[in-house]
């Protein structure tokens, strides 16, 4: 494969993987939202004393929680930016009266 053929988008590595991981067609929100859920049953899970070592379960599940959370802001910050550079010709100007 030369430098040329593989700056052209839609070419796939030479081992034939497609060009993004398999969960990429979950969407930000959906997999944050997922991350937060089972971080929340993790924390019940330690909250309620159902593992014998509950700390560090109770820290991992606060991580799982944290990565959620960042997920789901990024894709809605991305999101705004998005909607915010449409074009301006779709609103209506003030008409001066």
């Amino acid at each position: 494969m030369t430098a040329d053929q593989r700056e052209e988008p839609g070419v796939e590595p030479a081992l034939g993987a497609p060009p993004e991981p398999w969960w990429a067609g979950l969407g930000g929100l959906v997999g944050g939202v997922l991350l937060i859920v089972s971080g929340l049953c993790l924390l019940l899970w330690g909250f309620l004393g159902r593992s014998g070592s509950s700390v560090p379960l109770i820290y991992q599940a606060a991580k799982i929680v944290a990565v959620g959370l960042v997920v789901i802001g990024t894709t809605l910050v991305a999101r705004r930016r998005a909607s915010s550079r449409r074009p301006e010709a779709e609103t209506e100007p003030a008409s001066p009266s």
